[in-house]
């Protein structure tokens, strides 16, 4: 469960080291060192309590983070709803702030991007064109293709919007607290300094955590979106599912705007109940963008003629595997499995990724078990290997010998956007082209339906001339007797 998480994490780590060091330059920036140049011996107050300068750190501390505490329950109580499908919750957050505003503001609830009017008009119509698309299953692959993908970075800006602006509040919130406290006697400044460098840390580390929690929550709803596809057969499935979807999301983000705290152990549980659903679901998100989502968009500027057929990623495993055991090999590409099959003992999952491997002897599967690749040879079997094009992808199937082309016992599925390099694909790794061969075999078939026509004909020929015989032969007598028994033609005869 978790391994899959840290895999996920290791594949942002870039995003998330830039996106961490902004927050410590710009806590560091709100801290007590740049935050406060003044400083006096007063007392620290808070809203319940005044806090005598002497107090210990620890006292200073409990106070800040207590009190702190609750205002961020409310500040990062939008991730997992925003995560879940952001153009619900930012409409949501941006009419609960207007409305709060004109109220008088009587939710405590923290200022945000999406409370802009213009802002909440951009994300109104996107999201009421996202709703109807993903409803109708002959344009839902086109929504999660377009808008779905605008869907996916807005939440994700937000997300790190909001953690900055928790970052230099919460941290300006500790400054506003224990700079009074400073330049004690006792030694209170030296507190001061640390309570603002532990905000500082805290308001980081939820800033991390937040991005983290979007991207857990984040595939696990976009696998669902896909695996929807499955049901549509069922009349009006995809609407609603998006309903269900919606009401969900405004429901956790209603109970973390009124009660922060319940708020904040329902977010807990959708995100581990998400932890332990994601391996599955990185898989299907995965599956859907490298198939489906990436080339629509490749598809939309041309697709390269000259892609390379070493894909640029290649895991260390598989990398680490081919030196060990003196493979040299020519094309490396992430297929699919497209049905459940087994190849032997190779067992393929639906939509799992396996990489085809040509080497000198033939093409190869390769897949990570653990910490173990598994290998299944394409050669030396009693099958024909057939590459087939189609519009959304293109199909590697095998077919026993001798048996009906129809009939597939093993079916993976490469990207579309290797179309331009078909045939050499199908001359590296030694498959027949379908495509030939069906024009072969049409050929031929044309050919055997010319010749049983000519045969046909032929037979009717013979099948005439032997009727006509038969008639002849049997008639002749009668004809004679009838001839002889005219006067007129027995002269003639005789003449």
């Amino acid at each position: 469960m978790f391994s899959a998480v840290f895999n996920e994490i290791r594949r942002h780590k870039k995003l998330i080291i830039a996106y961490v060091s902004v927050c410590m330059v710009l806590a560091v920036f709100a801290s007590p060192f740049f935050g406060v140049t003044e400083m006096r011996q007063v007392y620290a107050t808070s809203e319940e309590e005044a806090v005598p300068v002497g107090e210990t750190i620890y006292t200073l501390t409990t106070m800040f983070t207590g009190k702190a505490l609750r205002n961020v329950a409310g500040s990062y109580g939008s991730v997992v709803g925003v995560s879940a499908e952001p153009f619900t919750a930012l409409l949501f957050l941006g009419i609960v702030e207007n409305i709060n505003k004109l109220c008088g503001s009587p939710l405590a609830i923290a200022a945000t991007p999406a409370g802009n009017p213009f802002v909440l008009l951009l994300v109104a119509v996107f999201f009421v064109a996202s709703k109807l698309m993903k409803s109708f299953e002959t344009t839902k692959v086109f929504g999660l293709c377009t808008l779905g993908e605008l869907e996916k970075y807005l939440g994700l800006v937000f997300i790190l919007a909001l953690g900055i602006m928790n970052v230099v509040g919460l941290t300006e919130y500790s400054v506003s607290k224990v700079s009074a406290a400073a330049q004690a006697p006792s030694g209170a400044g030296g507190q001061g300094v640390a309570a603002g460098i532990l905000t500082a840390l805290i308001s980081v580390f939820l800033s991390l955590v937040s991005v983290v929690i979007y991207l857990v929550v984040k595939t696990v709803f976009f696998g669902l979106d896909a695996l929807q596809s499955c049901f549509s057969f069922i009349p009006f499935s995809g609407a609603l599912f998006e309903v269900f979807k919606s009401a969900f999301v405004i429901v956790v983000l209603s109970v973390n705007v009124f009660m922060p705290w319940l708020g904040v152990a329902i977010n807990i549980i959708v995100f581990i109940i998400c932890c332990f659903l994601f391996k599955f679901f990185v898989n299907v998100e995965e599956f859907l963008r490298k198939i489906y989502i990436k080339p629509f968009l490749a598809r939309m500027r041309g697709f390269n003629d000259e892609i390379p057929l070493i894909f640029a990623k290649v895991p260390k495993k598989i990398r680490k595997y081919c030196e060990a055991e003196g493979i040299d090999y020519d094309l490396a590409l992430p297929v699919y499995a497209f049905k459940k099959k087994e190849a032997e003992n190779y067992k393929m999952k639906f939509m799992e990724k396996v990489w085809l491997v040509n080497t000198a002897e033939g093409a190869v599967f390769l897949k990570k078990k653990g910490r173990k690749i598994q290998r299944y040879n394409l050669y030396g079997k009693e099958k024909t290997y057939f590459l087939k094009k189609d519009f959304r992808f293109i199909e590697i199937f095998s077919n026993p010998v001798d048996d009906k082309i129809t009939k597939k016992d093993l079916r993976v599925i490469i990207s579309v956007e290797y179309i331009k390099r078909f045939e050499e694909i199908c001359d590296k790794l030694k498959f027949v082209n379908y495509h030939v061969y069906k024009d072969n075999l049409k050929l031929s078939k044309k050919e055997q339906r010319l010749q049983i026509k000519e045969e046909k004909r032929e037979l009717r020929k013979e099948k005439i001339n032997a009727f006509t015989t038969k008639a002849a032969d049997k008639f002749k007598p009668v004809y004679l007797k009838v001839r002889n028994a005219i006067p007129f033609l027995k002269k003639k005869e005789t003449e």
